[in-house]
């Protein structure tokens, strides 16, 4: 790969290298050598020279505003799961060297910012109109929206505005403007109403929209004031959820047979309730003696859900076969060299001009560790399924006396086996652990907590959770002994045994939980478990 060997002897001439390397800066006298490798170097080398200039005054502006708007682009394009590689800050640097060249990019770039503040005032002062508008109104810059919408323009931006700003009373007009031009304005108002308390009304504007967005809200607001039977109604005719709470509020009322029906409708479909709504159906079948419908549930049922029931999911695909890509000597030597960092941009940079030459790309990735991107690329074949960490995982599965395969699973849905991931929540690491719940496990263990960011104390941590939970689901044998114990993974024991308690059975609890996520979460693993268990 042209314009590499030159960067790795320019890499002594870089300042900040505690800094990803993408992000170090150049000094010294080198500057018009990496100039040319921003000019006719190719692939990665050519990204990563530019960028090195983007701070070099001696170079033009237009040129330095250039080549921050195509390593912007790369960053987003690429979309790495690495300190170091977000595009935010790529996006701020290429903005405002296009702004200060009068280029006409700067307002796409301070776009990507909103809504920070430097990046509504940049905008306010370099656009205007419709434009403006809609950029103000998908960037979440509310505020800065309703300052410069003209009152009776546009009531369809400033309504949901001013909804999602929860100033609902000041909605209304906007909404009711909106309406009578076009009758999806019916639906906002709906909510509008709902959120203030005036059921009926809301009823009424939402009658006015046929949607099975508006059928669903309809169900809601009927649930909510005790008119069950109508919300079913409501409900039949709208969302997939809204089949899904029809269902359950039948089977609430005793009536199992008349929610059999919906059950099926819902699994013979493509939503996140098909697999649930399946093995529902193959339950509720089955305690009315419907031999027939259960069959025709288990038929369905796909995904890791009907493993509970002895139906094993198809094997993943296999991945195409493909020959060695031409970065394959230039990522080696790089890796040899001691220049990961860059080694992951070659093979980034490949993947994005040449999406599919994934087969070829992705083991690459695997070695270079980056199994969140090559997982993502490969998915959904066999090849999303790679065992890192080898050693560790199945020496602390046998050490905790779990299956390997469920712990690779486990650790396949919460990290995708990136040891520095960070969830919106605050989970860290391979294993995805609140701080609360690792300090708890390193009381298990008898030591001091351990860095959460460590992949073999992660690996280590999730083994000993994985098998302390099983011991509190010992009420349950197999598989749905795992069932328990994952859904308490995502959920929490205390969640999950006042759940089962409550329901008084595991299919009850995993049917009526009070949440969506750990029963979704529990499909994921056991459908990667059964992956695992298919894959030699």
């Amino acid at each position: 790969m042209r314009g590499i060997p030159l960067l790795l002897l320019l890499l002594a001439s870089c300042r900040a290298q505690s800094l990803p390397e993408p992000f170090a800066t150049l000094e010294g006298g080198r500057v018009e050598e990496v100039r040319q490798v921003a000019a006719g170097g190719e692939g990665y080398a050519r990204m990563l020279a530019g960028w090195l200039l983007v701070d070099q005054e001696e170079v033009p502006l237009a040129e330095r505003a250039e080549y921050a708007w195509r390593y912007a682009l790369f960053l987003e394009g690429v979309r790495a799961f690495e300190p170091g590689w977000e595009a935010r800050e790529a996006w701020r640097k290429a903005a405002r060297l296009l702004q200060e060249a009068q280029d006409p990019r700067a307002f796409s770039a301070w776009e990507k910012l909103l809504p920070d503040k430097e990046a509504v005032e940049a905008l306010l002062s370099l656009g205007e109109g419709e434009r403006l508008w809609l950029a103000l109104f998908r960037g979440r810059a509310y505020e800065a929206l309703l300052r410069v919408l003209p009152e009776g323009v546009r009531p369809d931006l400033r309504a949901q505005a001013l909804l999602r700003l929860g100033r609902f009373q000041e909605a209304l007009p906007s909404y009711q403007a909106w309406a009578q031009e076009d009758p999806r304005g019916y639906l906002g108002l709906g909510h509008v109403l709902w959120r203030l308390g005036r059921r009926g009304e809301a009823l009424e504007a939402l009658a006015r929209y046929d949607h099975p967005e508006s059928r669903y809200a309809q169900g809601r607001i009927l649930e909510e004031m005790g008119r069950v039977l109508e919300a079913v109604q409501a409900y039949r005719r709208s969302t997939p959820e809204g089949l899904w709470r029809a269902a359950g509020l039948l089977e609430r009322q005793g009536l199992k047979r008349e929610a059999l029906p919906l059950y099926l409708t819902l699994a013979g479909g493509s939503s996140p309730y098909a697999d649930d709504a399946a093995l529902r159906a193959y339950v509720l079948a089955g305690g009315l003696g419907l031999t027939g419908v259960q069959g025709e549930a288990f038929t369905l049922l796909k995904g890791g859900l009907g493993l509970l029931v002895g139906k094993e999911p198809e094997p993943p695909p296999p991945a195409p076969s493909l020959p060695l890509p031409p970065e394959a000597s230039t990522v080696e030597a790089l890796r040899l060299g001691g220049k990961e960092a860059w080694a992951r941009g070659v093979v980034r940079y490949a993947l994005w001009q040449r999406p599919k030459d994934w087969p070829a790309l992705v083991p690459l990735l695997y070695r270079l560790g980056a199994y969140r991107e090559g997982i993502r690329a490969a998915w959904p074949t066999a090849m999303a399924y790679p065992r890192p960490y080898r050693e560790w995982v199945e020496g602390y599965a046998r050490k905790e006396g779990l299956d390997a395969n469920l712990l690779y699973a486990l650790l396949h849905v919460e990290s995708r086996f990136d040891p520095l991931a960070v969830s919106p929540t605050g989970a860290l690491g391979l294993g995805q652990f609140l701080r609360s719940t690792w300090a708890d496990v390193a009381r298990m263990l008898g030591e001091d907590p351990a860095d959460p960011f460590d992949p073999e104390a992660s690996i280590r941590y999730a083994a000993r959770y994985l098998r302390w939970l099983l011991e509190r689901c010992a009420a349950y044998r197999g598989l749905e002994q795992v069932a328990c114990a994952v859904t308490a993974y995502n959920g929490g024991i205390g969640y999950t045994l006042r759940g089962l308690a409550r329901e008084g059975n595991l299919y009850a609890f995993l049917r009526f939980q009070d949440r969506d996520e750990p029963r979704e979460y529990l499909a994921q693993v056991l459908s990667a478990y059964a992956a695992y268990w298919a894959i030699p």
